[in-house]
């Protein structure tokens, strides 16, 4: 887990258990998601990355 995801975990803990209101819950859910999806797009992108550093210099995108 990377230290932005930690520490929007911790914000919607945090959140959440001085509020534990549906609302709150709700957008602790909303954030795990997004923390989700902003890491599989890093991974893609790291990906990405090292596929273009191993790709021959007449096939990478200018």
């Amino acid at each position: 887990m990377h230290w932005w995801s930690q520490q929007a975990c911790d914000a919607a803990a945090e959140a959440q258990a001085a509020d534990p209101s549906p609302a709150n819950l709700m957008a602790a859910a909303q954030v795990q998601a997004m923390i989700s999806m902003a890491e599989a797009l890093h991974r893609i992108a790291a990906v990405l990355e090292e596929r273009d550093e191993t790709a021959p210099a007449a096939v990478r995108p200018n």
